[in-house]
């Protein structure tokens, strides 16, 4: 059985409950909260640089606390972790357009920045496919592709004969017979550096523009931007983005990656898989062979990975590094890269680490800043999405300006360190967590991995074929394209949100990643916009012998009070509804009080032009009678009639609002206004004029303190006085019944609210 509540107190309005409760003094003057921050700001004291230090660098903070018992999860993490990021460093690298390598050193130097400076315990950073995806767009404007060959011994780019006249000298070999001849194999080995060079500073010029975005957006604290991206709008995005993942990795499985031609832009999808299409006659047989045993391996083993959890103790099949392996190894021993092969492989990859240097290019930043923006947008919103959720797991608060920053120096510093843009990885987070990773010292334990390999292991890894990379990469997008079921849900529970994420995916396959994410934005704003136009709203009617009000509509025990309209609007009033609350406000009530106004505005004029002709009669009669006294008389009674129909509101409703609206207490619930404008506040007050006009006594409950402000700010006192302004909509209730009786009691019969009802215990009750 419930429990009962039984409450005894007296009606308040809102100056009685300032008048009998003592409210909190605060000084709200600005020069006085000036003045204390300022204070606040330069205490120095031992405390304080701690706590700055800690801050600032969040290893500090939790490192010296580590416990012992945390040290075999994280080693297994931290190890089962770096062995994924090995080949999906070098996959992701090549979906971005560049040399392996460089996804090696982007899966080491982010890593351990983000280890000092994170608040996350699990999240882990890395190459990303969408990051990788816009970075290799902003290489396909920036730099064109070189068709390279040899015909007869002569350098052909694009089909066209090397000038000689701008060769370098050093690729030049004199002869005196044959004249000057061009060193053409060494002069191609450069023309392939040099384009490899700028693809590369291409990408660390954009990271280095978008960790800049994203230290500014942690300075200013402009994390709050992010949440323009809703969930819908991501999980669009996100899996739109990984059509054209894997559009882009299509043609490394049947070996036609020069074949087939780099687009963006609009419909550049359709275009990729035309130009698939086109040369699927010419794809290279043992690509294919390649690509038809990796994809089912990847698939089955992760499946089992998934399945077989428990048994394997949350430790994964490392099958990525495996298949990697044994694809190296048989290239290596079969040749697969020379005839009749020809299958296309890594090549080099440098051992060491690379040159500190500043990036080349970036006097192209005005003409990437829309594509950095959109990076460093997304980037944030999945990292930070992901760090709240194993955050709200695992139950430890984290700092997402802290997050922000984290994220900006990851990319700021290994720009410098031919590095590009990484990202929270969705994957490799959930293997950290799922394989016991209790801390960022999982980061640490990886990178000693990828360091081994960056010094050591790196050149033998050079006969891996691309398509099994492609595969690696391909087969990594399950997760994206998982996200559609989580369609059939977001129906069921919001069919706005749904259209987002269905119109957002569809714009990114179709227009790119940069257009749909923009219609996507808009989207969201504009289905922002319709639901603060479209709020829910509802006449509420009381729960018999309580102090409930519900929606009459919806319950059928809430029955609404003769004479008095309770109006509920779930939204805060702005300028951009307040058409919305004006017309939810009509329409609920049943009536437009303006042109109840008019109507009866019209009727007085009638009635005053009859009058006006009834007064030419009469004086026109009594100029054919012989006693002028008595028209006099006459005309004055006839005048004393029609005054009973003057504009006075009063004398013009004479107790007839009722019988116009059908009510004469209208309450206005304020409870779920968090806050109010001046042109809504301007609007409220025009209605309430309206109402009063027509003799209906308008009554507020439970507005907050800064909505009553503001409202009062903009004249409610001379309207509504603070005792009609109530604490709750009960409180308002009681106060409009007392209203209602005081209006009723010059009837005949007075009608008490549920008197039709049995049982029914009369006025009293209400004032529980």
């Amino acid at each position: 059985m419930a429990d009962n509540v039984l409450i005894s107190r007296p009606t308040y309005s809102k100056k009685i409950f300032g008048d009998t409760f003592d409210t909190v003094e605060r000084d709200k003057r600005l020069t006085y909260r000036l003045r204390r921050w300022g204070r606040q700001q330069l205490q120095c004291s031992r405390t304080r640089l701690w706590n700055i230090l800690t801050s600032l660098f969040p290893v500090l903070f939790w490192l010296p606390k580590y416990k012992r018992k945390y040290v075999v999860g994280d080693l297994i993490a931290g190890w089962t972790v770096g062995i994924i990021r090995i080949p999906q460093g070098m996959a992701y690298a090549l979906l971005a357009g560049v040399q392996p390598v460089y996804g090696l050193y982007s899966c080491f130097f982010p890593v351990l920045l983000w280890f000092v400076f994170s608040t996350s315990r699990h999240t882990s950073v890395g190459t990303m496919a969408v990051v990788c995806l816009m970075i290799q767009n902003l290489i396909s404007v920036h730099v064109h592709d070189q068709e390279l060959s040899l015909n007869e011994g002569k350098l052909l780019i694009n089909g066209q004969e090397v000038n000689l006249t701008t060769v370098p000298s050093q690729f030049i070999i004199k002869k005196s017979e044959e004249g000057t001849v061009l060193n053409s194999t060494f002069y191609m080995s450069y023309l392939t550096d040099e384009q490899e060079k700028k693809k590369i500073e291409i990408a660390c010029s954009a990271t280095l523009l978008v960790g800049i975005i994203q230290l500014l957006m942690a300075i200013l604290r402009l994390g709050f931007l992010t949440t323009l991206l809703s969930d819908p709008v991501i999980q669009g995005f996100t899996t739109g983005s990984a059509f054209h993942v894997m559009s882009s990795q299509v043609k490394y499985l049947f070996g036609l990656n020069k074949s087939v031609g780099k687009y963006s832009g609009p419909f550049a999808i359709f275009k990729t898989f035309i130009d698939i299409f086109k040369n699927l006659s010419h794809a290279n047989v043992p690509d294919v062979i390649i690509s038809v045993i990796s994809l089912p391996a990847l698939l089955i083993v992760k499946y089992l990975n998934e399945r077989y959890k428990k048994k394997l103790r949350n430790i994964p099949i490392p099958i990525e590094l495996i298949l990697v392996v044994l694809a190296t190894v048989i290239s290596y021993f079969c040749n697969l890269d020379d005839p009749p092969y020809n299958v296309n492989i890594v090549k080099t990859i440098p051992t060491g680490f690379p040159h500190f240097s500043s990036p080349s290019y970036t006097y192209l930043w005005s003409s990437m800043v829309t594509d950095c923006l959109i990076m460093a947008f997304i980037s944030v919103a999945i990292t930070l999405s992901l760090t709240k959720i194993y955050a709200d797991k695992h139950g430890y608060e984290i700092d997402a300006n802290q997050e922000i920053l984290a994220l900006g120096i990851a990319n700021i510093l290994p720009a410098f360190l031919s590095s590009f843009a990484v990202a929270g990885s969705l994957s490799r987070t959930a293997i950290q967590e799922s394989t016991g990773g209790k801390t960022q010292l999982v980061s640490v334990l990886s990178s000693v991995l990828m360091l081994i390999v960056l010094i050591w292991l790196a050149p033998l890894f050079q006969p891996v074929p691309k398509s099994v990379l492609a595969c690696i990469i391909i087969v990594a997008l399950k997760s994206l394209f998982m996200q559609f079921e989580k369609l059939k849900d977001l129906w069921l529970v919001s069919k706005l949100d749904f259209c987002i994420w269905i119109v957002t995916c569809t714009a990114v396959v179709l227009l790119g990643v940069d257009l749909g994410l923009a219609v996507g934005v808009a989207m969201a704003i504009v289905a922002l916009v319709f639901r603060i136009q479209h709020p829910k709203h509802a006449i509420l009617g009381r729960i018999m012998h309580t102090d409930l009000y519900a929606d009459r509509k919806k319950y059928k025990d809430a029955y609404e009070i003769p004479g008095i309209k309770i109006f509920h609007y779930a939204d805060s009033p702005s300028f951009t509804n307040k058409d919305a609350f004006r017309n939810s406000l009509y329409h609920a009530i049943g009536c437009n009080p303006s042109t109840v106004l008019s109507k009866l505005e019209k009727r007085r004029e009638k009635e005053l032009a009859n009058s006006e002709i009834s007064m030419r009669l009469i004086q026109k009669k009594s100029l054919s009678t012989s006693s002028p006294a008595r028209s006099i008389q006459e005309k004055e009674g006839s005048m004393r009639k029609r005054s009973k129909l003057a504009p006075d509101a009063e004398s013009l409703l004479d107790d007839s609002s009722m019988s116009i609206l059908g009510f004469n207490v209208l309450i206005l619930d304020a409870t779920m206004w968090s806050f109010i404008d001046s042109t809504a506040s301007r609007e409220i007050l025009q209605i309430i004029d309206k109402f009063l006009a027509l003799g209906v006594t308008v009554v507020l409950a439970g507005p907050s303190s800064n909505v009553l402000k503001t409202l009062d700010g903009c004249g409610l006192p001379s309207r509504v006085s603070h005792d009609q302004v109530f604490v709750s909509v009960h409180d308002a209730v009681v106060y409009a019944e007392k209203v209602h009786q005081e209006t009723v009691t010059r009837s005949e019969s007075v009608e008490e609210p549920y008197s039709n009802m049995p049982g029914y215990p009369g006025f009293d009750s209400l004032a529980l």
